[in-house]
């Protein structure tokens, strides 16, 4: 075979690897095995899956991140330029690995790579990087992958909860046997001499989302004594103190036909409140969300209000000038208009954006921070010279529909301040 043949095939052969890691048809040893789970987004599936229905399942697991965890950039930089640019974080942590999987424990690397949806990485390239780590460990090592901002990205548990309902042969894993590792964990700058400050506490909060233990790198691998570290973010459960029992539709329900608009920012609990409290006394939902535009909801207004039905409109109307043409509207109609402002604490509403996308599988993609920054900068107070007959003021008192709910919303999420 001449020289020019053989490169030929070798370009060949990567070019079919690389379609079949797109494809999630990689196969591996231990019938590891590459698939892709849940709605695709921005051309990529959010959850990445390294598996194998043959592996036997084990009570006992060890979780991993990857960067700067097990690896790090052979180039020093903080982002690995290509598959190829990696070496082990130390030199102890492939054997380390090894004597995990002999002692019984699952090894299993779970990572938030968001550069995938950015479109700044590849699915294949990380692929590569994690077979070749494989590869190089001669055990049995399960990935997931979350490749975007959605409801898998960690700190939510959807990776975990995959991996144990999945690919885990049906075994019920003991939490009191698992940790996990990571080195996002909250350390402030200097923890050590000339180290960073840590770029979030994640990986600290999926550990505790999971009910789990918890080992920055250097514990685990060096030994060395935890350092002090901030969760970088309120405790949501501190959100529960207030015990205040919730209001009925009774304390709100005008008698005659009205117009309310509710203020507030993104995921301050707007919609739950409507309904909650509003629609199942027939009142005609007005959101931006679900007709567009300002024309088409100004346009549904009057039609509800010329029927005589009572309207509640429940964008996020943080500005004079955005709520003008609703209370025109009710006072051409010679009706009251009543705003209710939600009081929650914006902390507060960028949790509940996080659990607002998982309690929804991702089928409700959080707000990025740019919508609060820009409801911050629009707001105005809402009076009543603006026309309306009260301002009812709205403090958040927690309410769950279902237990679930409840669990999610103790959660940490990737609030960070």
């Amino acid at each position: 075979m001449s020289k020019r043949t053989g490169t030929k095939r070798k370009a060949a052969e990567a070019a079919e690897t690389k379609a079949k890691r797109a494809r999630g048809e990689t196969d591996l040893s231990d019938g590891l095995k590459w698939s892709q789970h849940g709605e695709v987004m921005k051309g990529v599936c959010p959850l990445m899956a390294l598996t194998s229905p043959t592996l036997p399942g084990s009570e006992k697991v060890v979780g991993f991140d990857i960067d700067f965890t097990v690896i790090k950039t052979a180039s020093g930089r903080k982002f690995a330029q290509g598959s190829s640019d990696w070496e082990w974080w130390d030199e102890c942590v492939p054997q380390k690995l090894r004597d995990l999987n002999a002692q019984g424990y699952r090894v299993i690397f779970f990572t938030n790579q968001a550069g995938i949806e950015k479109l700044k990485a590849k699915p294949e390239d990380i692929m590569k990087k994690v077979e070749d780590m494989i590869a190089e460990l001669a055990i049995p090592v399960l990935c997931f992958v979350c490749t975007g901002n959605n409801h898998y990205r960690k700190p939510s548990t959807a990776m975990w909860d995959f991996f144990v309902e999945n690919a885990n042969g049906g075994v019920k894993v003991d939490l009191s046997k698992c940790k996990y590792v990571g080195d996002a964990a909250g350390r402030a700058k200097d923890w050590a001499p000339g180290k960073p400050k840590d770029f979030s506490c994640s990986d600290r909060k999926f550990a505790a989302n999971i009910g789990i233990g918890f080992a920055t790198p250097e514990e685990f691998f060096l030994g060395e004594k935890p350092p002090p570290f901030e969760w970088g973010c309120p405790d949501p459960n501190q959100y529960l103190k207030n015990n205040k029992p919730p209001p009925g539709s009774k304390d709100f329900i005008a008698k005659t036909q009205e117009l309310v608009m509710m203020v507030g920012c993104p995921a301050s609990g707007k919609s739950t409140f409507r309904k909650r409290y509003f629609e199942p006394h027939g009142y005609t939902a007005i959101n931006r969300d679900t007709l567009g535009t300002m024309d088409k909801c100004l346009k549904a207004c009057k039609e509800a209000l010329s029927k005589g039905k009572s309207v509640i409109v429940d964008n996020t109307n943080p500005r004079e000038d955005a709520r003008q043409p609703f209370t025109q509207l009710a006072k051409k109609q010679g009706i009251q208009c009543r705003c209710f402002v939600m009081n929650t604490p914006v902390e507060l509403a960028k949790h509940m954006n996080y659990v607002r996308q998982n309690q929804t599988n991702g089928e409700v993609r959080r707000i990025p921070e740019v919508g609060y920054n820009v409801y911050k900068k629009g707001f105005s107070a809402p009076t009543k010279k603006e026309g309306f007959s009260d301002i009812v003021q709205i403090d958040f008192i927690p309410k769950f529909d279902s237990k679930s709910d409840e669990t999610l919303f103790k959660q940490w999420t990737s609030v960070e301040r």
